[in-house]
């Protein structure tokens, strides 16, 4: 991916998404770590681990600063659900520094280890993130639109159909992703991501305009 900004947009998609679902819980940023392994133990009954063990490993990703930090959570808690939460991050983070095939292992290592997580389409999402950050538009088009179908009612779901539009534009086909952000538009026109659509579409424009 030759284009600074396009990379700098792809990258702030998902490290966006990953906060929207920490924020999902009503939780500030700073408590949203805890806040949802909480939510996890409750849901999926861990409630046979040690107390001691998943206060360790919590406070050990409540302050993890580093890579190495939430590999240290990973491999020594990993029988805890905090160890999820610090494999996802740890996926993010390894994106962020545009290293886009560890990012993939580590998506697939979250996917292969946690059949049922509730944080599954994040790691999906992920992975076609990877794909686009690859350059191969065409396939990540295809891998947004199967999560967008898969996931149709999941909070999620509008981000993978604009990254579909994001995707056809670096591929060249802009009179497909124009299609897609108008039939978006009018469906979700009083959505919150409406803005994103037309400022997409209004890209398009000019891009066109241009040439």
């Amino acid at each position: 991916m030759n284009n600074p900004h396009k990379k700098q947009e792809l990258k702030q998609h998902e490290v966006n998404e990953v906060l929207r679902f920490l924020k999902h819980y009503g939780k500030p940023l700073g408590a949203a770590v805890l806040a949802l392994i909480v939510v996890i133990i409750a849901a999926t009954g861990y409630a046979h681990y040690k107390t001691s063990e998943m206060l360790e490993a919590e406070q050990l990703l409540a302050t993890a600063k580093t890579p190495q930090q939430l590999e240290e959570v990973v491999e020594k808690y990993g029988s805890t659900p905090a160890a999820s939460i610090a494999l996802l991050n740890l996926a993010k983070i390894t994106f962020n520094k545009g290293d886009y095939p560890q990012a993939r292992v580590r998506y697939e290592q979250f996917l292969e280890k946690y059949k049922s997580h509730e944080l599954r389409p994040v790691a999906e999402l992920g992975l076609a993130y990877c794909t686009e950050a690859d350059g191969d538009f065409d396939a990540a088009a295809e891998q947004f639109r199967s999560f967008a179908a898969k996931y149709s009612d999941h909070y999620l779901q509008p981000v993978a159909t604009l990254s579909i539009a994001r995707c056809m534009e670096q591929a060249g086909r802009t009179d497909d992703a124009r299609i897609l952000l108008e039939d978006f538009l009018a469906e979700h026109g009083d959505s919150l991501w409406a803005g994103s659509a037309q400022g997409m579409l209004s890209s398009l424009g000019e891009a066109s305009a241009k040439n």
